[in-house]
């Protein structure tokens, strides 16, 4: 346990001449010497009560110390997302010149995990950048740490994870982008996979606001019909294991409200348009539902793109799914690999339930897991957020979910999801597309930076190749001093397929 030497204090001696008092007897020598062992018992206690640190206090827990002293807090500090392994420290203003410095300092004490680059060694020690409390404010100085927090480490390239800490843990969150009368609470769920339950996050008029939508949405492709699967917006396929309809609302103002409170509840500093897609509202009517599925993009899905966050890569990060409407029977959100809570009880089985399907459809076997497995029941203006990528960037596979059969009744209800960067798509249609192979032919190890964002370390003699765009400005340093061996912005005049090397 590593703590800050608390320094010992000399007690005050007051300058204000004593009183006359009328003259006593004099004490015997027997109540000298009582007196005389009570003073030094009282000094002692008194120099145990100062000199220990404040985190094994004997009698006084360190909050309450604190209030008499605020020069040092005592932390607990975690990596990014993780409820255990952290480590107890105290600190000063002087640890806190500023969030990344902080970030800094703490990444001495415990081990981060985060981004590897391409061609990156596995043992260099990642070095954390932000500083999150546990009710996820930014540390940015010392007044937003309090005694006794629990600070959780963030490493570059990545973005905060709501911590687990323990079943029914609650965090109260206020919204920024998008005000709430009252605030939000987030309930922890489940760890692996991580999801939570949220309160407060939106209201009925939002809710009747959303499906009243849903109806009047004419876009050829936003509007209200049997939903698809895919990564392609304009390339969609319909699948017989999706059998709810859905439409797509960019526009409207309940939607952008759901979508900048989406980025508060997330912790994201600012909303970024594409950071997120659309707000998909849904209908599922009796016997609909959707077969157990992540909501990320499998690594090899296309090789034009960087799909792995864990290498730099663009992924959906996290879901915030709203039911806005109650159901009469079926309807749950299933995650069907997390394991089961303590107390965690299902709604008795609609009656008609396996008499509705097949014996051997997938339909038949999800009423099963749904009625077994870890699943989140429908009520109006309840909500739910899950991710699908683990603290450290990797992609999560037990964020494996389902939307379990209607099995009475209509469920309306609407998802956001939201990318851990920009997301997949945008640039399909640009003309200014450039292949560009990055060659390194010196003897040592290169570092690749776009703008001033580290995308790739490329070995001695290797190349890197990425898609950019013209004027994408790109450097290369040398890993070791930093130097700039060649800088340079993209030309598109100068062809489609681009070699770009140093010179030697």
């Amino acid at each position: 346990m590593a703590l800050t030497e608390r320094k010992g204090r000399t007690p005050h001696t007051s300058a204000t001449a004593p009183k006359a008092v009328a003259p006593t007897a004099a004490p015997t020598s027997g109540a000298w010497t009582s007196t005389l062992v009570l003073l030094v018992a009282v000094l002692a206690l008194g120099a145990s009560l100062w000199l220990v640190p404040h985190d094994q206090h004997p009698i006084f827990p360190s909050r309450l110390l604190s209030t008499h002293n605020q020069t040092w807090k005592t932390v607990v500090v975690y990596d990014n997302g993780k409820s255990v392994g952290g480590v107890r420290l105290s600190l000063e203003p002087s640890h806190v010149p500023s969030g990344a410095a902080l970030a800094a300092y703490l990444s001495e004490h415990i081990a981060v995990d985060g981004i590897r680059l391409v061609g990156e060694p596995d043992d260099v020690r990642i070095v954390a950048d932000r500083v999150f409390t546990g009710t996820g404010r930014l540390v940015t100085s010392f007044d937003d740490i309090r005694d006794g927090d629990r600070l959780y480490l963030v490493a570059p390239g990545l973005l905060f994870v709501w911590p687990f800490v323990k079943l029914g843990h609650r965090v109260h969150i206020r919204a920024e982008m998008s005000p709430t009368n009252r605030d939000m609470i987030l309930e922890s769920f489940s760890e692996s996979p991580r999801v939570f339950h949220v309160h407060d996050f939106f209201t009925n008029d939002e809710a009747d606001a959303l499906i009243a939508r849903i109806l009047t949405i004419d876009g050829e492709h936003d509007k209200l019909q049997q939903s698809h699967v895919g990564h392609k917006s304009r390339a969609k396929v319909v699948s017989s294991h999706r059998t709810s309809e859905n439409a797509f609302d960019q526009v409207s103002a309940p939607a952008l409200a759901i979508r900048k409170r989406s980025f508060d509840l997330l912790r994201l500093p600012t909303y970024q348009d594409d950071m997120c897609d659309g707000l998909q509202l849904l209908r599922y009517q009796q016997k609909q539902a959707y077969i157990a599925h992540t909501d990320y993009f499998a690594s090899g899905t296309s090789d034009d793109w960087n799909w792995n966050p864990k290498t730099g890569g663009s992924n959906r990060f996290a879901t915030v799914f709203l039911y806005l409407s109650n159901v009469t029977s079926g309807g749950q959100t299933v995650f069907p690999l997390a394991d089961m809570p303590e107390g965690h009880v299902h709604l008795p089985l609609h009656p008609d339930a396996h008499a509705l399907f097949p014996k051997d459809s997938w339909e038949a076997d999800m009423v099963q897991s749904c009625s077994s497995r870890l699943a989140s029941y429908p009520m109006k203006t309840h909500a739910i957020l899950f991710y699908s990528q683990k603290p450290n960037g990797e992609l999560d596979p037990r964020s494996l979910h389902g939307g379990c059969p209607v099995l009475d009744g209509t469920k309306w209800a609407a998802n956001l999801w939201v990318w851990n960067k920009r997301r997949y798509g945008l640039d399909d249609t640009r003309a200014d597309t450039i292949k560009v192979v990055f060659v390194n032919p010196t003897d040592g190890p290169v570092d690749l930076f776009w703008s001033d964002t580290k995308l790739a370390t490329i070995k001695a003699h290797g190349e890197q190749p990425f898609s950019s765009f013209h004027g994408h400005h790109w450097t290369m340093k040398d890993s070791t001093s930093g130097n700039v061996l060649h800088s340079t912005a993209l030309d598109k005049a100068l062809g489609d397929a681009q070699t770009i090397t140093i010179a030697v």
